[in-house]
Protein backbone atom coordinates (compact mmCIF):
# COMPACT_ATOMS: atom_id res chain seq x y z
CA UNK A 1 0.00 0.00 0.00
CA UNK A 2 1.63 3.12 -0.93
CA UNK A 3 1.54 6.40 1.46
CA UNK A 4 -1.32 7.98 -0.25
CA UNK A 5 -3.61 5.15 -0.29
CA UNK A 6 -2.84 4.89 3.72
CA UNK A 7 -3.05 8.35 4.28
CA UNK A 8 -6.66 8.62 2.75
CA UNK A 9 -7.73 5.13 5.05
CA UNK A 10 -6.19 6.29 8.28
CA UNK A 11 -7.83 9.69 7.69
CA UNK A 12 -11.24 8.55 6.94
CA UNK A 13 -10.86 5.72 9.64
CA UNK A 14 -9.93 8.42 12.31
CA UNK A 15 -13.04 11.29 11.10
CA UNK A 16 -15.10 8.15 11.37
CA UNK A 17 -14.66 8.60 15.72
CA UNK A 18 -17.34 10.03 17.64
CA UNK A 19 -15.15 11.82 19.15
CA UNK A 20 -13.64 13.87 15.99
CA UNK A 21 -16.90 13.92 14.12
CA UNK A 22 -18.11 15.58 17.40
CA UNK A 23 -15.18 18.05 17.79
CA UNK A 24 -15.21 19.29 13.93
CA UNK A 25 -19.21 19.19 14.25
CA UNK A 26 -18.61 22.04 17.08
CA UNK A 27 -16.15 24.14 15.86
CA UNK A 28 -15.55 23.79 12.04
CA UNK A 29 -16.80 26.78 11.05
CA UNK A 30 -14.03 28.74 12.85
CA UNK A 31 -11.66 26.07 11.67
CA UNK A 32 -12.14 26.11 7.98
CA UNK A 33 -15.42 24.11 7.06
CA UNK A 34 -16.38 27.45 5.05
CA UNK A 35 -13.35 26.90 2.65
CA UNK A 36 -15.10 23.70 1.02
CA UNK A 37 -19.05 24.27 1.95
CA UNK A 38 -19.84 27.38 0.92
CA UNK A 39 -22.45 27.63 3.67
CA UNK A 40 -25.76 25.85 6.05
CA UNK A 41 -28.17 26.76 3.31
CA UNK A 42 -28.70 28.04 -0.11
CA UNK A 43 -29.27 31.67 0.91
CA UNK A 44 -26.01 31.97 2.51
CA UNK A 45 -24.17 30.25 -0.53
CA UNK A 46 -25.41 32.84 -3.03
CA UNK A 47 -23.18 35.10 -2.56
CA UNK A 48 -20.02 31.94 -3.50
CA UNK A 49 -22.33 31.18 -6.44
CA UNK A 50 -22.38 34.92 -7.79
CA UNK A 51 -18.97 35.07 -7.58
CA UNK A 52 -18.19 31.98 -9.17
CA UNK A 53 -20.14 33.06 -12.04
CA UNK A 54 -18.63 36.58 -12.44
CA UNK A 55 -15.13 34.62 -12.58
CA UNK A 56 -16.04 33.09 -15.80
CA UNK A 57 -16.83 29.77 -14.29
CA UNK A 58 -19.91 28.02 -13.77
CA UNK A 59 -21.46 26.34 -11.34
CA UNK A 60 -22.96 22.72 -9.61
CA UNK A 61 -25.47 23.36 -6.48
CA UNK A 62 -24.66 20.41 -4.07
CA UNK A 63 -27.45 20.55 -1.07
CA UNK A 64 -25.38 17.98 0.93
CA UNK A 65 -26.76 15.28 2.50
CA UNK A 66 -27.18 11.26 1.92
CA UNK A 67 -28.59 7.77 3.26
CA UNK A 68 -31.77 8.95 4.67
CA UNK A 69 -33.58 6.52 6.90
CA UNK A 70 -37.32 6.98 6.21
CA UNK A 71 -39.77 8.20 3.70
CA UNK A 72 -40.56 11.30 5.82
CA UNK A 73 -36.72 11.94 6.16
CA UNK A 74 -36.36 11.34 2.14
CA UNK A 75 -39.22 13.86 0.97
CA UNK A 76 -38.07 16.59 3.39
CA UNK A 77 -34.89 16.10 1.90
CA UNK A 78 -36.25 16.30 -1.74
CA UNK A 79 -37.85 19.24 -0.41
CA UNK A 80 -35.39 21.52 0.65
CA UNK A 81 -33.26 20.56 -2.26
CA UNK A 82 -36.33 21.74 -4.62
CA UNK A 83 -36.21 25.42 -2.45
CA UNK A 84 -32.20 25.63 -2.66
CA UNK A 85 -33.09 25.60 -6.35
CA UNK A 86 -35.59 28.07 -6.50
CA UNK A 87 -33.64 30.54 -3.89
CA UNK A 88 -30.48 29.83 -6.34
CA UNK A 89 -32.49 30.31 -9.26
CA UNK A 90 -34.02 33.45 -7.98
CA UNK A 91 -30.84 35.45 -7.38
CA UNK A 92 -29.04 34.32 -10.52
CA UNK A 93 -27.58 31.37 -10.39
CA UNK A 94 -27.60 28.80 -12.90
CA UNK A 95 -29.88 26.04 -12.11
CA UNK A 96 -27.29 22.81 -12.09
CA UNK A 97 -28.05 21.02 -9.32
CA UNK A 98 -26.13 17.35 -8.03
CA UNK A 99 -27.97 15.46 -5.67
CA UNK A 100 -27.26 11.82 -3.90
CA UNK A 101 -29.88 9.39 -4.51
CA UNK A 102 -29.76 8.03 -1.10
CA UNK A 103 -30.86 11.35 -0.55
CA UNK A 104 -33.94 11.11 -2.20
CA UNK A 105 -34.43 7.36 -0.18
CA UNK A 106 -32.93 4.87 -2.67
CA UNK A 107 -31.85 2.97 0.65
CA UNK A 108 -35.32 2.98 1.77
CA UNK A 109 -37.77 1.94 -1.79
CA UNK A 110 -36.44 2.40 -5.55
CA UNK A 111 -40.41 3.91 -6.21
CA UNK A 112 -39.62 6.43 -3.64
CA UNK A 113 -36.41 7.70 -5.38
CA UNK A 114 -38.17 7.62 -8.35
CA UNK A 115 -40.86 9.46 -7.55
CA UNK A 116 -38.42 12.59 -6.01
CA UNK A 117 -36.07 12.31 -8.39
CA UNK A 118 -38.77 12.52 -11.38
CA UNK A 119 -40.40 15.48 -9.61
CA UNK A 120 -36.70 17.26 -8.65
CA UNK A 121 -36.00 16.87 -12.56
CA UNK A 122 -39.19 17.93 -13.45
CA UNK A 123 -38.73 21.17 -11.70
CA UNK A 124 -34.91 21.84 -12.95
CA UNK A 125 -35.73 20.86 -16.38
CA UNK A 126 -38.74 23.36 -16.87
CA UNK A 127 -35.97 26.27 -15.45
CA UNK A 128 -33.70 25.14 -18.31
CA UNK A 129 -31.27 23.52 -16.01
CA UNK A 130 -29.29 20.14 -15.49
CA UNK A 131 -29.72 17.54 -13.09
CA UNK A 132 -26.73 15.15 -12.27
CA UNK A 133 -27.56 12.27 -10.41
CA UNK A 134 -24.06 11.69 -8.21
CA UNK A 135 -22.78 8.04 -7.26
CA UNK A 136 -21.87 6.81 -3.79
CA UNK A 137 -20.39 3.85 -2.02
CA UNK A 138 -20.93 0.16 -4.14
CA UNK A 139 -24.00 -0.90 -2.80
CA UNK A 140 -25.65 1.80 -4.51
CA UNK A 141 -24.37 1.77 -7.64
CA UNK A 142 -26.70 -0.68 -9.62
CA UNK A 143 -29.39 1.16 -7.84
CA UNK A 144 -27.93 4.30 -9.28
CA UNK A 145 -27.74 3.43 -12.45
CA UNK A 146 -31.00 1.86 -12.96
CA UNK A 147 -32.86 4.90 -11.64
CA UNK A 148 -30.66 6.84 -14.32
CA UNK A 149 -31.99 4.64 -16.96
CA UNK A 150 -35.58 5.03 -15.92
CA UNK A 151 -35.12 9.10 -15.75
CA UNK A 152 -34.10 9.02 -19.59
CA UNK A 153 -36.74 6.85 -20.45
CA UNK A 154 -39.33 8.56 -18.90
CA UNK A 155 -37.95 12.11 -20.87
CA UNK A 156 -35.82 13.66 -18.81
CA UNK A 157 -32.43 13.67 -21.28
CA UNK A 158 -31.28 16.70 -19.27
CA UNK A 159 -30.08 14.40 -16.31
CA UNK A 160 -26.64 12.92 -16.13
CA UNK A 161 -24.79 10.66 -13.60
CA UNK A 162 -21.04 9.62 -12.29
CA UNK A 163 -18.78 6.68 -12.81
CA UNK A 164 -15.72 5.99 -10.45
CA UNK A 165 -12.45 4.88 -11.99
CA UNK A 166 -11.19 3.05 -8.79
CA UNK A 167 -14.35 0.46 -9.41
CA UNK A 168 -13.41 -3.20 -11.10
CA UNK A 169 -16.49 -2.59 -12.43
CA UNK A 170 -16.95 0.47 -14.15
CA UNK A 171 -15.84 -0.32 -17.70
CA UNK A 172 -19.14 -2.06 -18.10
CA UNK A 173 -21.19 0.07 -17.11
CA UNK A 174 -19.61 2.99 -18.80
CA UNK A 175 -20.55 0.25 -21.64
CA UNK A 176 -24.18 0.22 -20.21
CA UNK A 177 -24.34 3.94 -20.26
CA UNK A 178 -22.91 3.91 -23.90
CA UNK A 179 -25.91 1.45 -24.77
CA UNK A 180 -28.54 3.66 -23.65
CA UNK A 181 -27.14 6.82 -24.67
CA UNK A 182 -26.72 5.42 -29.01
CA UNK A 183 -30.42 3.80 -28.01
CA UNK A 184 -32.09 7.57 -27.05
CA UNK A 185 -30.44 9.75 -29.71
CA UNK A 186 -27.22 10.37 -27.99
CA UNK A 187 -26.17 13.85 -26.56
CA UNK A 188 -25.51 12.25 -22.99
CA UNK A 189 -23.04 13.16 -20.34
CA UNK A 190 -20.58 12.11 -17.87
CA UNK A 191 -19.17 13.04 -15.28
CA UNK A 192 -15.94 10.98 -14.44
CA UNK A 193 -14.12 10.76 -11.00
CA UNK A 194 -11.56 8.51 -9.21
CA UNK A 195 -13.37 7.79 -6.48
CA UNK A 196 -13.80 9.27 -2.35
CA UNK A 197 -15.34 6.25 -0.94
CA UNK A 198 -13.30 3.73 1.14
CA UNK A 199 -14.29 0.45 -0.27
CA UNK A 200 -12.71 -2.86 0.02
CA UNK A 201 -10.03 -4.05 -2.53
CA UNK A 202 -12.45 -6.80 -4.07
CA UNK A 203 -14.69 -3.84 -5.17
CA UNK A 204 -11.76 -1.02 -6.26
CA UNK A 205 -8.36 -0.41 -6.74
CA UNK A 206 -6.30 0.49 -4.01
CA UNK A 207 -3.20 1.90 -5.76
CA UNK A 208 -3.07 5.82 -6.95
CA UNK A 209 -1.15 4.93 -10.36
CA UNK A 210 -3.92 2.06 -11.00
CA UNK A 211 -6.93 4.42 -10.30
CA UNK A 212 -4.94 7.08 -12.51
CA UNK A 213 -4.58 4.69 -15.29
CA UNK A 214 -8.05 3.53 -14.92
CA UNK A 215 -9.58 7.11 -15.14
CA UNK A 216 -7.50 7.52 -18.40
CA UNK A 217 -9.36 4.36 -20.24
CA UNK A 218 -12.50 5.47 -19.56
CA UNK A 219 -12.09 8.98 -20.41
CA UNK A 220 -11.15 8.29 -23.92
CA UNK A 221 -13.50 5.74 -23.76
CA UNK A 222 -16.42 7.42 -23.16
CA UNK A 223 -14.91 10.91 -25.48
CA UNK A 224 -14.73 7.97 -27.98
CA UNK A 225 -18.57 6.79 -27.89
CA UNK A 226 -19.55 10.26 -28.21
CA UNK A 227 -20.57 11.66 -24.80
CA UNK A 228 -19.96 15.01 -23.29
CA UNK A 229 -17.02 14.11 -20.54
CA UNK A 230 -17.22 16.00 -17.33
CA UNK A 231 -13.18 15.63 -16.15
CA UNK A 232 -13.84 15.62 -12.64
CA UNK A 233 -10.16 15.99 -11.21
CA UNK A 234 -7.83 18.31 -9.31
CA UNK A 235 -4.92 16.32 -11.36
CA UNK A 236 -3.09 19.11 -12.95
CA UNK A 237 -1.05 16.42 -15.15
CA UNK A 238 -4.02 14.15 -16.10
CA UNK A 239 -5.80 17.38 -16.73
CA UNK A 240 -2.83 18.35 -18.84
CA UNK A 241 -3.56 15.18 -20.89
CA UNK A 242 -6.87 15.12 -21.63
CA UNK A 243 -7.37 18.65 -22.56
CA UNK A 244 -4.40 18.33 -25.01
CA UNK A 245 -6.19 15.21 -26.73
CA UNK A 246 -9.51 17.33 -26.46
CA UNK A 247 -7.47 20.42 -28.49
CA UNK A 248 -6.60 17.80 -31.24
CA UNK A 249 -9.46 16.07 -31.44
CA UNK A 250 -11.03 19.68 -31.70
CA UNK A 251 -13.88 19.21 -29.29
CA UNK A 252 -15.82 21.88 -28.68
CA UNK A 253 -17.62 23.42 -25.12
CA UNK A 254 -20.67 20.44 -25.99
CA UNK A 255 -18.54 17.64 -25.44
CA UNK A 256 -16.29 18.25 -22.01
CA UNK A 257 -16.06 20.05 -18.88
CA UNK A 258 -13.48 20.31 -16.14
CA UNK A 259 -15.56 19.90 -12.75
CA UNK A 260 -13.40 20.94 -10.11
CA UNK A 261 -14.50 21.31 -6.32
CA UNK A 262 -15.79 24.54 -4.27
CA UNK A 263 -12.24 25.47 -2.14
CA UNK A 264 -9.79 23.14 -4.01
CA UNK A 265 -7.39 24.56 -6.57
CA UNK A 266 -9.22 27.96 -7.24
CA UNK A 267 -6.48 29.46 -8.86
CA UNK A 268 -6.22 26.30 -11.47
CA UNK A 269 -9.59 26.99 -11.64
CA UNK A 270 -9.19 30.45 -13.00
CA UNK A 271 -5.96 29.44 -15.16
CA UNK A 272 -7.72 26.91 -17.19
CA UNK A 273 -11.43 29.43 -17.88
CA UNK A 274 -9.17 32.31 -18.66
CA UNK A 275 -7.73 30.03 -21.43
CA UNK A 276 -10.84 29.18 -22.59
CA UNK A 277 -11.71 25.63 -21.21
CA UNK A 278 -15.15 25.40 -19.37
CA UNK A 279 -14.86 25.20 -16.02
CA UNK A 280 -17.68 24.14 -13.53
CA UNK A 281 -17.48 24.17 -9.58
CA UNK A 282 -19.53 21.80 -7.71
CA UNK A 283 -20.49 24.16 -4.38
CA UNK A 284 -21.92 22.04 -1.72
CA UNK A 285 -23.91 23.40 0.66
CA UNK A 286 -26.06 23.20 4.00
CA UNK A 287 -25.92 21.68 7.57
CA UNK A 288 -25.00 18.00 6.56
CA UNK A 289 -21.86 18.45 5.93
CA UNK A 290 -19.28 16.04 7.74
CA UNK A 291 -19.08 13.47 5.53
CA UNK A 292 -18.75 15.38 2.49
CA UNK A 293 -15.55 17.69 5.16
CA UNK A 294 -13.91 14.37 5.59
CA UNK A 295 -14.01 13.10 2.47
CA UNK A 296 -12.42 16.47 1.40
CA UNK A 297 -9.49 16.28 4.18
CA UNK A 298 -8.53 12.29 3.17
CA UNK A 299 -7.93 13.71 -0.55
CA UNK A 300 -4.66 15.99 0.01
CA UNK A 301 -2.97 16.57 3.10
CA UNK A 302 -2.72 19.92 2.14
CA UNK A 303 -6.18 20.40 2.91
CA UNK A 304 -5.82 18.25 6.22
CA UNK A 305 -2.97 21.37 6.67
CA UNK A 306 -5.09 24.17 6.31
CA UNK A 307 -7.97 23.03 8.43
CA UNK A 308 -5.08 21.41 11.69
CA UNK A 309 -3.86 25.46 11.09
CA UNK A 310 -7.92 26.56 12.49
CA UNK A 311 -7.83 24.12 14.71
CA UNK A 312 -4.65 24.78 16.64
CA UNK A 313 -3.43 27.62 16.08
Amino acid sequence: MNTATLYRQLTLAIADAPLVRSTFQRHGWRVGVGRFVAGEDAAAAVPALLALQRSGRRVILDLLGEFVADEAAARASASAVEAGVRTAHAAGVEPYLSVKPTQLGLGVSTELAFELADGIAGLVGGLGGHVCLDMENVPYVDRTLDLYERLHRAGHRHVSTVLQSYLHRTPHDLERLVALDAELGGHGALRLVKGAYREAPADALQDVGGIEAAYRELAYGALDAGLKLNIATHDEALLRELLAFVRGARLGADRYEVQMLFGVRPHLQERLAAAGHPVRVYVPFGADWYGYFSRRLAERPANLAFVARGLFG
